[in-house]
């Protein structure tokens, strides 16, 4: 240590003023960076161009550009937490606002990515139904996607279980079952047929009363839920690379991009960003993070940017250059780009 001394003296002055001036940046970009924050933050991130990411069998890429938009998201150190304080267009929120009913931020990731995937399958349907390739996306059951602890089905029904049918009457999703269940008094016990493991099985279940508004006293399981989707989707082969983006909010310009490689001459020769999930019905859905998302289309250079009509007030309120252009269906959207027509030069 003494050695060490020495050799520190020995050095010129302004080397020595160098040397501490770095050891202080560096123990304070430590300090940024290392110090957790109990918020998570939302900021603005990238355009990615859709071609760079959608590979079309026999499809071509056309001059037109199709962005989708992905925003900075992730749990707030100390560093993001003092940039939220200065610009605006950072948003910070807690857990519980940015986790929802997710115990961690892993789950959500996990659950992301799923959303991901399906998003994917939906956005090749939904294009090939749209060029008369395909029926899209339909559903065929009820899946059970969780059975609650006071749920008086529970051990007999299970996550993966998929309801096709109630007291004989065909189940086609959610909305059906619940159609189906409304009909029958709380407490009765209801035969029904589920899907498991590759083979049918008709089981006869348990009810309760329902305590939700408007539905008093019909019956339940006491089971979380969502439709059982089939996707016609290998029309034409299509590889969608998505790497370390996740959730649904690329749907809709996936589904443009395939639609775009596999139109003579292209959609458009404009600059397009976009954002908004792709429902199986062809339907755009509300996303979080839109002006985020808006600052990340303008730094871009985009000419215009597609979002769900949900989030449009919300988009206005902070675009400065990019013209906003509300859809509720994919199809607003095709209108949109045909009527704009390819741009001469």
């Amino acid at each position: 240590m003494r050695a060490v001394v020495l050799w520190f003296r020995q050095l010129d002055a302004w080397v020595r003023r160098l040397f501490v001036l770095s050891s202080l940046i560096a123990v304070l970009g430590a300090v940024l960076v290392y110090t957790p924050t109990p918020y998570y933050v939302t900021a603005p991130g990238a355009a990615i161009d859709t071609s760079r990411l959608v590979t079309v069998e026999n499809g071509d890429v056309h001059r037109g550009h199709l962005y989708l938009l992905v925003v900075n998201t992730q749990p707030a150190n100390l560093f993001w937490y003092l940039y939220a304080q200065v610009d605006r267009r950072a948003v910070l929120e807690t857990k519980e606002q940015y986790l929802g009913s997710f115990e961690s931020y892993a789950e959500y990731l996990d659950w992301n990515r799923q959303l991901m995937t399906e998003s994917q399958r939906t956005a090749r349907a939904v294009a090939f139904q749209q060029l008369g390739f395909g029926e899209g996306v339909r559903s065929v059951g009820a899946r059970v996607v969780g059975v609650l602890t006071d749920s008086p089905a529970r051990g007999l029904l299970h996550a993966g279980d998929v309801i096709v049918a109630v007291a004989g009457e065909p189940v086609t999703g959610s909305e059906s079952l619940r159609s189906r269940m409304a009909g029958i008094p709380g407490g009765e016990e209801v035969p029904v047929t589920v899907l498991r493991g590759g083979g049918e099985v008709t089981l006869t279940l348990p009810t309760r009363a329902s305590q939700e508004a408007g539905r008093e006293g019909s019956a339940v399981f006491g089971i979380t839920i969502q439709d059982e989707l089939e996707f016609d989707d290998d029309a034409v082969p299509v590889e969608i690379r998505s790497g370390s983006i996740f959730g649904p909010s690329a749907g809709l310009m996936f589904t443009l991009q395939i639609i775009d490689q596999l139109t003579p001459g292209g959609l458009t020769d404009l600059v397009v960003a976009g954002t908004g999930t792709i429902e199986p019905d062809g339907r755009v859905g509300r996303i979080g993070g839109v002006q985020q998302k808006v600052y990340t289309a303008e730094a871009a250079g985009a000419d215009l940017m597609f979002v769900p009509r949900g989030n449009y007030e919300e988009a206005i309120a902070v675009a400065t250059r990019v013209q906003v252009v509300p859809v509720d269906h994919v199809r607003d959207a095709l209108e949109w780009l045909r009527a704009a027509g390819p741009q001469d030069g």
